[in-house]
């Protein structure tokens, strides 16, 4: 009699396992489908109200004890340029990060961040060779070792704190997918020489710049996106306009300033900006998303792949489904 109770439970159990799991899947896909409407739906309803606006500038200003919330309204908001203050030079990279200090360091450390600004090609070199060459090097070569890859030296993260002003959304993606797809190098360390230039440029997928002055004087020009017109997509030098080759560029009103030792310069999406070394020059860029220019990085990301930019734009919003992406091996 037991035998005959057993089996037959087994046999009910086997019968309702599939229906178990098939209301299982049903039950995940109608929470998928209602998180991924409601996300839609918010993308529409917030796409007008956090529009990303420009504000023209005549000068940039310089600003310290500023708060969040008013960097928000005063810059971020309404897409204004800012130097801050009083935020880097408390780092311990104000004081400890020289080209010295590399030197003996990460001397004998290989990098590929080297770029050549004559031909657009990148060169592998020591950071010791490259201290070399911004000491007594050709002075013909223009080279910018434009990335130091912070993040395999994590110990050089302990030096420095990135500012509340610098909110990023993508710190929320599932450390894997940050770590696979190279999103930890959204902070990256500049060394540049003496009057070498980085040329005019807007920053990739509409992101948000943000340049700490660590070592050395810069001189920077921003331009905002509604002269974008005139810049020929950015192959005109800024600092020495040919005006017979690029004729339009006449009607730009670049904003030209000095940034020092010290300050944290705002770069709000899609401003055209361009920079040349006073001195031989350390800083620390960061490119971030927030929500004012989420729906742009989306838009340009999906110009380039609309899956993956949909997608990205699911992962910012539920953190979460990153976990399950990961341990499903979808990605």
């Amino acid at each position: 009699m037991q035998t005959a109770n057993l089996a037959t439970t087994l046999h009910s159990l086997l019968f309702l396992f599939p229906i178990i799991i098939g209301s299982i899947f049903l039950i995940f896909a109608l929470i998928l489908i209602i998180l991924t409407s409601t996300y839609f739906l918010k993308r529409i309803l917030l796409k007008n109200k956090r529009k990303l606006i420009w504000t023209p500038i005549s000068s940039i200003e310089r600003r310290s004890n500023l708060s969040y919330e008013e960097f928000v309204k005063e810059y971020a908001s309404i897409g204004k340029p800012v130097i801050i203050t009083d935020v880097v030079k408390n780092w311990k990279a104000s004081e400890k990060w020289t080209l010295d200090f590399f030197r003996e360091k990460y001397g004998s450390v290989k990098t590929d961040g080297v770029r050549d600004r004559n031909n657009g090609t990148n060169i592998s070199m020591t950071i010791a060779d490259y201290m070399d060459y911004l000491e007594t090097g050709n002075s013909e070569q223009s080279l910018y070792l434009f990335d130091f890859h912070m993040f395999e030296h994590p110990e050089l993260y302990e030096d420095y704190k990135v500012p509340v002003y610098c909110h990023n959304l993508l710190e929320t993606f599932a450390e894997e997918l940050f770590n696979k797809y190279g999103f930890q190098q959204y902070i990256y360390l500049i060394i540049g020489r003496k009057e070498s230039s980085i040329g005019l440029h807007i920053d990739s997928f509409c992101t948000q710049g943000w340049l700490a002055g660590i070592y050395g004087r810069k001189r920077l020009i921003l331009i905002p996106p509604d002269q974008q017109e005139f810049v020929y997509d950015g192959k005109v030098n800024a600092f020495n306009p040919d005006l017979e080759k690029f004729p339009l560029y006449a009607n730009v009103k670049p904003v030209e300033f000095i940034l020092t030792p010290g300050e944290l310069l705002y770069i709000p999406s899609m401003w055209w900006h361009q920079a040349e070394n006073l001195e031989n020059t350390i800083a620390l860029g960061l490119n971030t998303v927030n929500e004012w220019n989420f729906e742009m990085v989306l838009h340009a990301a999906n110009e380039v792949n609309p899956i993956i930019g949909n997608l990205l734009g699911l992962l910012l919003e539920f953190p979460w489904l990153g976990k399950v992406v990961v341990a499903s091996r979808l990605l």
